[in-house]
Formats: structure tokens, sequence, C-alpha cells
């Protein structure tokens, strides 16, 4: 046998869902139960976690066992152990139990993305491990989800009625205009009215942000040009033309990361007529800038409520 035809017949096993079960190893090589999950992994546990953790165990484990003496019983144990077989596969059964554990809050399972979330999530539902939900929920804020996937963690916070993840997520996406954001499967899971409600706050901060016209005085507007511009009187953008830009740009999306736009930095210092040195000056100031403005703008945001039930 060639060796590109033995590679492709060791690819097809691993492929194939495991027929013989194997243990899962450590942390879950020890305990009075059994979880075998979809594709024949054995997960030694314990009953009083499950139950702690889970409703639907807690009521499972309350019910009479069979006998031990039992031929069917006997069938479904293990080194003495009752098997439970389950329909998740182990990669979300070990991260399900791990949030079981009693140290999982100083040992936190890794979630790598929001399928894995998503995954993980589904299966604390079907258990009705509330907790472990509650937990989970609150990871999905964390960076690495919020800056690539913002509209679903918006959705998946909202589903699970978590209020301060849902704003989070909710101001996050005020960096974006109302319609920029991909349509993704877990909006299915929310209703039209909290969509609604998304869109209307996203809409009460961008007009809100007419506010910042009380400012110009202490938070004044980065220079566009230098004195050899204005000497030259090359100048074509007013004070007030600038100001208003500055508004309409908040106002579609209303967060202080629209002012470091390329584009649009770009845009303003053509208008203005600058110069080479002004060009490459202005992207710098603005981004000192917008740490300025930071302030002000998310002072007006504070003041929108995202109109969510969350009950």
């Amino acid at each position: 046998m060639d060796t590109c035809t033995a590679l492709h017949k060791h690819t097809d096993i691993e492929d194939e869902p495991r027929q013989i079960p194997v243990d899962a190893g450590a942390p879950f090589d020890r305990g009075d139960i059994i979880l075998r999950s979809a594709d024949n992994v054995d997960f030694h546990f314990y009953k009083l976690l499950l139950s702690l953790a889970s409703s639907f165990f807690s009521n499972m484990f309350s019910l009479p066992q069979p006998s031990s003496l039992d031929d069917a019983a006997a069938d479904q144990t293990k080194h003495g152990l009752p098997i439970i077989s389950v329909t998740e596969k182990s990669v979300v059964l070990r991260k399900l139990l791990s949030f079981c554990s009693p140290v999982y809050d100083t040992d936190v399972p890794v979630l790598e993305n929001l399928d894995v979330v998503m995954s993980v999530l589904d299966a604390a539902d079907k258990y009705d491990m509330r907790r472990v939900g509650i937990f989970i929920v609150r990871m999905i804020t964390a960076p690495r989800f919020l800056e690539k996937e913002p509209m679903r963690v918006f959705a998946i916070a909202c589903r699970y009625r978590s209020e301060a993840e849902t704003l989070v997520a909710a101001r996050y996406m005020l960096r974006f205009a109302v319609w920029e954001p991909a349509y993704v499967s877990e909006l299915d899971f929310i209703s039209g009215s909290d969509f609604q409600r998304l869109v209307k706050y996203h809409a009460s901060c961008g007009q809100a942000m007419s506010q910042l016209t009380r400012l110009w005085s202490t938070y004044p507007l980065p220079s566009l040009d230098c004195k050899f511009c204005r000497k030259k009187g090359v100048s074509r953008l007013s004070l007030k033309e600038y100001q208003s830009s500055v508004i309409e740009t908040l106002r579609v999306r209303p967060s202080v990361e629209s002012l470091l736009n390329p584009e649009w930095i770009e845009s303003m210092v053509k208008r203005a007529g600058s110069c080479i040195g002004c060009r490459e000056r202005v992207p710098r100031t603005f981004a000192e800038y917008a740490k300025e403005l930071a302030f002000p703008v998310m002072a007006i945001i504070l003041e929108i409520r995202l109109d969510i039930d969350f009950r």
C-alpha cells in the first residue's frame, strides 16, 4: 500500500464515528456516574455536582434507579458505574461539565468562538443549567467576540435576557451605520420588537450627537491645515462646515471611532485644501482629539436608554 493510500484510509477512519467507547481522561476520570457523548467518549462525573448545576439531572437522580442485578441495567454500566448517553459531542460535553466543576470560576474553560459558545449554551439550556448559562453569557463581551461579531453578541445576550451584556454590545455597534451589520442566524431567536429597539437606540444616540455643538469651546476641533496653507489662502472649508461634518459623521455612526476613519479624514483635508505636511499630521491629531472627545460623547450616550424589556 502506498503512502497516499494509507493516509487516505487513516483519514477515513478518523472521520467515522468512534465505535468503541474511550475514557475522556483527567479531570473526568473519577466520579460515581458516566456520561457518554455522541461520539462515544466516557466522562466520569459526580451526581452531586450535576444535581447542583442542573435541575434536569437532579430530577433524574431522584427517580428510582434500576437494580444492579438487572441484566438490562448491567448493559448500561461500566466499572460498576451507571452510564447516561447524551446527544452532545465530546468537545461540547467537556466544556459543559467543566462549567459544572467547583473551580470553573478560577479555571475558566476556553470558549474559542461564538459557535462553541452557542453549542455549550444550547446544552446548558437543554439540561436546565441556568447558572452555567448566565456565566457563559457574561463571557461573550470579551474583545475577541465583540470586536469580531458584535451583532451575534447582541443577539445572544438579548436572547438570554442579559441586560448588561446586551447594552455593551448595543453600544459597541454604534461604531457602525445602522444598515452595515450583516444578518446573523442568532437574530432568529429574538423578537422583531427587540431588534427594532436596537435600531431606535442607534438612531437616538445619533440624534443626540447634536448636543456637541454646545461643547466646541471646550473641545475645539483640531486644525486641518497649517499657517503656510492659511497664508496661501487655500483653505476651502469654513469652521461651521467643519463642525457640521463632524456632527453628521457622528450622527450616522455615534462613536468617536468614526473620526478615526482614514477615508473620512482624507476627505476632510482635501476639502480644506491642506498641504502634504498637513495630510500627514491630521490623522495623528485626530487620534489624540478622539481620546478627549470620547468623554462627552460617552456622557451623551449614557443618557440614552436601550428600551428592551429584560424581564
